[in-house]
């Protein structure tokens, strides 16, 4: 057995024993979750998903921001097509299906294959590092709980942005990247690449407002305190799941780790309905995006081809 499939197996092993944490929870707490579904606002589930929703559609415009930088033709309302189709990859267990559709659409849409699948990877560096940023920031700030995690996220990100901008470890990468594929790999300028990862903030802002909102929409009740660990709650979870290879969408992984880092301050019913709700935003945002963005790409003007045929990061 190759470790690529090791991985995705190890990956969709984790995935089935969050499911079944999550699944346990909601048998045990059976009864407060149905009083809460019960009562649950409509008006405040559509502001969670309008919020996972401007989450999404930030993330495209991110990624058609590098598509751009990278020198290829990438039209608003063609690009978002491209991602919000890509972006169901991810429910399909391997891990490099959301890269692989993404690049592909872009790449049919005469976006040069290199350019796509580089500026795919690196939207997708630049997420997991903005989640990150939120993580840790918000962790240190919020009143209560521990500051492990908080602190070995900033070291984390710390690290990788110091070893960004060595001109050594940059070397190294690129000898690298030599040995592994015929192309040209030139790592994009550090600044850049810092102003890139801030862009992705208020992502992981918008989604945490999934959560935020549905807590209300649950009847919970919100204060500054609780809002700044329900960010941090959130960065935190999808980036269990962001990590985890193989796993559909974080499936499981994302629920389990939200559970069991918000049941001290929701409660374990409101915990365990805040993210059975949450996940079934996210599937819907995923769904609304893909039906919006279809129609409106494919009745966009078309691309001229581009002459470009090799990328080369700034």
């Amino acid at each position: 057995m190759n470790r690529t499939r090791l991985a995705n197996l190890i990956g969709i092993a984790v995935g089935v024993l969050g499911l079944a944490f999550v699944a346990l929870r909601i048998v045990r707490d059976r009864e407060e979750i149905s009083d809460a579904l019960s009562s649950s606002d409509p008006i405040w589930l559509i502001a969670a998903a309008i919020s996972g929703l401007a989450a999404m559609a930030l993330l495209g415009v991110n990624w058609l921001v590098i598509v751009r930088h990278g020198g290829a033709p990438a039209p608003w309302r063609r690009g978002m097509y491209w991602f919000f189709v890509g972006q169901l990859g991810k429910y399909v267990p391997g891990g490099i299906w959301p890269i692989v559709g993404q690049a592909e659409l872009a790449h049919r849409d005469t976006t040069p294959r290199p350019v796509a699948y580089w500026s795919t990877a690196m939207s997708m560096v630049a997420t997991l590092l903005g989640a990150v940023a939120v993580g840790a920031l918000s962790g240190l700030i919020a009143p209560a709980g521990s500051r492990i995690v908080p602190i070995l996220l900033a070291v984390a990100l710390a690290v990788v942005l110091a070893a960004f901008a060595s001109d050594r470890v940059r070397r190294a990468l690129h000898r690298l990247a030599g040995r592994v594929t015929t192309r040209e790999l030139r790592l994009p300028d550090a600044g850049w690449f810092a102003v890139l990862i801030v862009r992705y903030l208020p992502v992981w802002v918008l989604f945490s407002g999934m959560n935020i909102f549905s807590v209300v929409a649950l009847g919970g009740t919100l204060d500054g305190e609780l809002v700044i660990t329900l960010i941090s709650i959130t960065c935190v979870s999808w980036i269990a799941g962001f990590v985890i290879i193989g796993l559909p969408g974080g499936l499981g992984v994302r629920e389990a780790v939200f559970i069991s880092m918000a049941t001290a301050p929701l409660g374990a019913g409101l915990a365990v309905s805040v993210a059975v709700i949450s996940r079934i935003v996210s599937v819907a945002v995923d769904l609304l995006g893909a039906a919006i963005s279809v129609p409106v790409g494919r009745t966009a003007p078309p691309i001229e081809p581009d002459t470009a045929t090799s990328y080369a990061a700034p």
